[in-house]
C-alpha cells in the first residue's frame, strides 16, 4: 500500500480533518508510526490489510472504524433458536 492509498482511505474513513490521529487510534499504534509512513517507511502489510478490510465493510455497511462494537455479536449459526438454521 502506497502512502497515497494509504492517505485517500484514512481520509474516507475518517473525513477530511484529524484523519492521521483517529488512523493511529484505530490501529493502535503512535501517531509517530502513521507518519513514518507518509514519510516513506512501508506501509506494513498488516495495516494495508487492516485498512482494506475497512475499507470494504464502510463500502458495505457505512460504518466507519469505531462503529463496529455497535452492531453487537454475530449470530450462532448452530444455536439459531428460530430453527431456520
Amino acid at each position: 500500500m502506497t502512502p497515497e492509498v494509504l492517505r485517500q482511505a484514512a481520509i474516507t474513513l475518517f473525513g477530511e480533518r484529524g484523519w492521521m490521529s483517529r488512523l493511529s487510534e484505530a490501529l493502535g499504534v503512535d501517531r509517530s508510526s502513521v507518519s513514518r509512513w507518509f514519510a516513506g517507511l512501508p506501509v506494513p502489510g498488516p495495516v494495508a490489510a487492516a485498512v482494506e478490510a475497512w475499507l470494504v465493510i464502510y463500502r458495505l455497511t457505512g460504518r466507519r472504524p469505531g462503529e463496529f462494537d455497535e452492531l453487537g455479536p454475530a449470530p450462532d449459526p448452530f444455536n439459531d433458536p428460530s430453527g431456520d438454521a
